[in-house]
Parts: structure tokens; C-alpha cells; sequence
């Protein structure tokens, strides 16, 4: 078994745990045996492509609260399994592709999507500085500091993202 993705279900008794795990794994979709982090990232691209339009306060809040939630669910999910950013974790990458995609809105068609998408999954795979320093900087320190660096790293993958994407409505290519 690969060790960053240990999976205790004997472990997941109490609300609290089954809450962390539900969240973490992006309703499970972190379980997935291959490409967890892709499949997250497609949970959360109709999350970000249904709240597109809404009034900037309210996306603001639901993604604060999907940051806020995420935060403590990979804190949580760590401290259960005995991991430290276990790949099961993937409610980071639904956060980052929201950031990315920030800027489109739902009439923006399904290529400024996929763009949206493949752009995040690409800075989010590379990691390309500071987002690879950050990742280092979140497997060190307390479990609280591990939750939020476990969702930190995407985030920063998201700005990336979003810059690139605001770059390409910029020129008109999508």
C-alpha cells in the first residue's frame, strides 16, 4: 500500500471522522484508485461552473467555506490515518480549479472550461515555485498547520491558474 494513501476504515467510527472523510475525499471522490487528485479537480469544476454567476459575496463565501472546511477535514483525516497529506485528500484541488476558473462565467463555453481545468491540473502537477515551496513548508510543523498547508499548495496552484486563464480572455483566445 502506498503510504500516502493510507486508509484506516476501522478508524472512521465517529461523525466527526466520517465527517473528515467525506469532506476530505471530496465525497469520496479521493478514494478513486487512479488519478485522485484529477477526479477531484472534476468535483470541483460544476461546483465552480454553477456559482460562476453569483453575486461576488456569495462566492466568496462559498469558497471560503469549502477552503475553511477543507482546512479542518485534511487536518483531521491526517491526524486519523497517521498520514501527512494523504493523496486521498482531494478537497484541495476542488478549492484550487475554483480559483482558477474563478473569472469564467457560465456562458463561457465548454473549451474555456477544459482550458480552466487542464491549466490547474498542470500548475498543480508541476508545482512551479512558489507552490512547490509551499508544499514543502505544509509537510512540516502541527497537524492544524499540515491541514491548511495540505489545501495551501492548491491554492497557490489555483492563483497560478487563474492568472494564466485571465491571460488567455486577455488575448481572446477563449
Amino acid at each position: 500500500m502506498n503510504p500516502r494513501r493510507i486508509l484506516y476504515w476501522e478508524r472512521v467510527r465517529t461523525p466527526k471522522a466520517m465527517s473528515a472523510v467525506l469532506i476530505g475525499t471530496a465525497g469520496g471522490a479521493g478514494l478513486f484508485p487512479v488519478a485522485p487528485g484529477t477526479v477531484g479537480t472534476l468535483v470541483g469544476l460544476p461546483i465552480a461552473y454553477f456559482s460562476a454567476d453569483w453575486n461576488v459575496g456569495f462566492r466568496l463565501t462559498l469558497w471560503s467555506l469549502i477552503t475553511l472546511a477543507g482546512t479542518w477535514a485534511c487536518k483531521e483525516f491526517d491526524v486519523l490515518m497517521g498520514s501527512n497529506d494523504n493523496q486521498n485528500l482531494v478537497i484541495d484541488e476542488v478549492a484550487g480549479v475554483g480559483i482558477t476558473a474563478w473569472s469564467l462565467g457560465a456562458s463561457d463555453g465548454w473549451k474555456a472550461w477544459l482550458a480552466a481545468f487542464l491549466i490547474f491540473r498542470f500548475f498543480d502537477v508541476v508545482k512551479i515555485p512558489p507552490v512547490r515551496q509551499i508544499d514543502r513548508w505544509s509537510k512540516k510543523g502541527s497537524a492544524w498547520l499540515g491541514g491548511f498547508g495540505v489545501m495551501a499548495d492548491d491554492l497557490a496552484a489555483g492563483v497560478q491558474g487563474f492568472l494564466a486563464v485571465m491571460l488567455l480572455q486577455k488575448f481572446h483566445v477563449f
